[in-house]
């Protein structure tokens, strides 16, 4: 080959580098962006192919609502009970994000009571938000939602569900709600945005998974 082929190619070669370079690049800071507020709350389960099942219980005034009514909505589906100090705990935040977002359309916070007793259900909104109606409660006395559609036997659990009624993150335990990337985390699933990574048996997995690791890292 003569020098000239030579250097061409060497040129042809290390612009097509440079390119793939500047690409991936791009392309992971969109991932990262993505992905930065979800990873940063530690998801429990992550994934895009999973309906949310539908949930029609009635709520503190006996009015049923309806799960579904909220489609086109970023939803913060939370279950809970008067027993679980965790719950308790996690409930001034919740109540917190709740006011953030309340007259944004985009979003919504709904949240499910496994209580029989609707004195203990109220007198627990009222210690810990100081309000008697922070955010819709229905009730599930029986689980017939919670455990038989969900599987939720831990309180709290906190399922996202984007506009679509897709299932984005559960996260299990508590976590606070109030903060802004908590915020960022329901505008990204609001603005369709995807986060390529799922959990199996808590692994992460995915081209997000390494993301999630760098910035769990650099916290």
């Amino acid at each position: 080959m003569k020098p000239i082929r030579v250097l061409q190619f060497a040129f042809i070669v290390g612009a097509a580098m440079l390119v793939y370079s500047f690409v991936a690049t791009a392309q992971d800071g969109e991932l990262r962006k993505s992905c930065l507020s979800l990873c940063a709350l530690t998801p429990n389960y992550v994934g895009e192919n999973k309906a949310a099942p539908d949930i029609r219980l009635k709520d503190l005034k006996g009015v049923e609502r309806q799960l579904s009514d909220l489609r086109g909505k970023t939803v913060v589906l939370e279950f809970w009970t008067t027993t679980c100090t965790a719950c308790r705990q996690q409930m001034p935040a919740l109540a917190e994000m709740a006011e953030i977002i309340k007259n944004d359309d985009r979003f919504a916070v709904l949240t499910v009571a496994v209580d029989d007793n609707l004195a203990a259900v109220q007198q627990m909104l009222m210690q810990t938000t100081r309000k008697p109606d922070p955010f819709p409660v229905l009730l599930d006395p029986e689980s017939q939602f919670v455990l038989n559609r969900y599987g939720t036997k831990l309180f709290p659990e906190t399922w996202l569900i984007d506009p679509e009624g897709v299932i984005r993150a559960r996260f299990d335990g508590p976590r606070d709600w109030s903060t802004a990337t908590a915020i960022d985390l329901l505008q990204s699933i609001s603005r369709g945005e995807s986060c390529s990574m799922e959990l199996q048996g808590g692994i992460a997995v995915g081209r997000a998974a390494t993301v999630c690791e760098k910035s769990n890292a650099q916290m």
